[in-house]
């Protein structure tokens, strides 16, 4: 009911009042889970999207890492000796890492060196060109007693494209990739053992 001033005029405030439309929604709750969820959502999925990838990115780390300390001890105690190439070293690495990574993808480098001194650094990654140079990777088989370097490398796609800078700042994949990249490496260093050498493959 609108209240009449003295003047038997309408009061300012009831001009200023809401609609009666509106006015019905004032002391109802109806609705408030819904938009409480509404408004945590998206917050809540992007720390649970955000803790799962990073799960999964470490935990392929720790994968791609036993595959090389694994194969890299059949190198150095001569199961895999100097007649090994390049594919069948692949194989053995596919073997125990083909669970979570695409073996075609995975990049492989071993080189030998008379002091360890003389051994490089893993790739990194550029953040200026998007991408990683492989170009100087290689195989050579070791003989005995000599010093080896194995070192894996795997570019992991990334799918939270929001936590991606947070992640790995030199993620690729920003300007010519579907998805950005975490590069992962894993690098075994070892001395051969005095096994007999064999028959083929690099000369010792």
């Amino acid at each position: 009911m609108t209240e009449l001033n003295l003047q038997g005029r309408p009061r300012l405030r009831d001009y200023l009042r809401a609609p009666k439309v509106v006015r019905r929604f004032r002391d109802s709750e109806k609705g408030t889970t819904a938009i409480e969820f509404a408004m945590l959502a998206a917050p809540f999925f992007v720390l649970l999207f955000g803790i799962i990838e990073s799960s999964l990115i470490f935990f392929a780390g720790q994968m791609l890492e036993s595959s090389v300390d694994e194969v890299a001890r059949k190198v150095r105690t001569g199961q895999l000796d100097n007649t090994i190439t390049e594919t069948e070293f692949r194989t053995e690495m596919c073997k125990s890492a083909a669970i979570l990574f695409d073996c075609d993808d995975l990049k492989i480098d071993m080189r030998v060196v008379a002091k360890f001194e003389d051994l490089g650094n893993p790739p990194i990654a550029d953040p200026k060109t998007n991408g990683t140079d492989f170009s100087t990777y290689g195989f050579t088989a070791p003989c005995p007693e000599e010093i080896a370097m194995v070192t894996a490398s795997y570019e992991w796609p990334i799918f939270t494209y929001f936590a991606a800078d947070n992640i790995y700042p030199q993620s690729r994949g920003k300007n010519n990739s579907a998805f950005r990249k975490i590069l992962l490496n894993a690098v075994s260093v070892f001395r051969t053992e005095p096994y007999p050498a064999g028959s083929g493959g690099k000369a010792c």
